[in-house]
């Protein structure tokens, strides 16, 4: 079997409700999608979800990659050599969401040519369905709250709050969540490197009264002697986010004991091989995993939650993309219930990409 085309294709699908963080406020955000098709007919779907708050790719960029420079790495091998494959990718320093995509797609056909889904492929499941953390929409505490309330109605008991927009200001949406749902649910927020580490520490036991399950990444992303001095005054749990892009951040964060727990955003890490190293890592040092997300589309998301669901130290994920997008491009939507997502047994990442949906949402290059 033999890989024979490889499609790439850019779509804009907008935010159900305008994304808003203290950086700015967006309708919507671009993706990458790539469809591998073998000599035997069988094809395997990736997906790249850029953030430029988060990570310095962008689709345009992610696609250009691919068709300049991957492409050639790919057509005519055995899409289930993925480890050689993707030693392959090493020639190329960084573009990890580009080379992320096509490891998913090539993991998508491996698991279709095994007919296993993912998490059988990867040794089973640890878990019987992946818990989801989602994120309440940044408005008036009042109507935060009001959401709150209605997330939990619908099975969620983990949820999260964007943070960054002053103490008095965070304070009030972190109060009119927490009075909203009583202790019924669990509230972590997120400061996305928003704060000096003063003003992170004042912050934070500002904050301490609503019984916070974390905080994330307070201050930047580089300083990780100050994530240090905060976990030693913290009084709850510390989570690196954003500094978190490969195994040697992973090792960087425990040499200078910067976090309680790691946030492994496994799309922006380059896909499945560095993650698992990424997690082992963790594992060996005791800190719990959260999988978090780029606001995938559902053929992300879907492979996040197939590797979340067979490794033991992930306490969390956070892949509430399809929640927050107004439309998908799967052919039927990700089954999230009472909170969780619930994996197909059907091979590969078990479900099929619209097609006629993606032209929809489709950017001509």
């Amino acid at each position: 079997m033999k890989i024979t085309q490889v499609e790439v294709f850019r779509v804009n699908i907008p935010f159900r409700i305008p994304f808003v963080v203290w950086r700015g406020e967006l309708p919507g955000k671009e993706h990458v999608l790539v469809k591998l098709t073998t000599d035997t007919g069988v094809t395997g779907w990736g997906e790249a979800a850029p953030f430029l708050f988060y990570a310095p790719e962008t689709a345009a960029g992610i696609a250009s990659v691919i068709e300049e420079a991957l492409i050639d790495e790919i057509i005519g091998r055995d899409p289930c050599d993925v480890r050689a494959i993707y030693e392959r990718f090493g020639m190329l320093d960084g573009h990890l969401f580009a080379k992320g995509a096509i490891e998913i797609a090539l993991w998508d056909i491996l698991g279709k040519v095994a007919g296993l889904p993912l998490f059988r492929l990867l040794g089973g499941p640890v878990r019987d369905s992946v818990p989801v953390t989602t994120v309440i929409h940044t408005t008036e505490p009042r109507l935060m709250g009001e959401e709150a309330v209605e997330l939990v109605a619908r099975g969620f008991d983990s949820l999260k709050i964007k943070i960054g927009f002053g103490i008095d200001g965070d304070e009030a949406m972190v109060a009119g969540v927490r009075e909203a749902v009583g202790s019924s649910a669990r509230i972590r927020v997120d400061a996305e490197e928003h704060y000096q580490t003063k003003e992170a520490l004042a912050i934070a036991r500002r904050l301490e009264r609503y019984d916070l399950e974390l905080i994330s990444q307070p201050i930047a992303r580089t300083d990780w002697e100050g994530m240090a001095f905060l976990r030693s005054q913290l009084p709850m749990p510390l989570l690196a986010d954003e500094g978190i892009h490969s195994p040697h951040d992973v090792m960087t964060c425990i040499k200078h004991d910067s976090a309680d727990m790691v946030n492994i955003k496994v799309l922006k890490s380059g896909g499945m091989l560095p993650s698992l190293d990424m997690a082992g890592i963790c594992r060996a040092a005791h800190l719990p995993v959260m999988f978090g997300s780029m606001i995938e589309s559902g053929v992300g998301t879907l492979f996040t939650a197939h590797l979340a669901a067979t490794l033991p130290n992930v306490f969390s994920t956070e892949l509430c993309g399809p929640l927050l997008l107004a439309s998908d491009l799967l052919t039927e939507p990700v089954r999230v219930e009472r909170g969780a997502i619930h994996l197909s047994q059907r091979p590969g990442l078990g479900y099929a990409v619209d097609e006629r949906r993606l032209s929809d949402f489709r950017i001509d290059s």
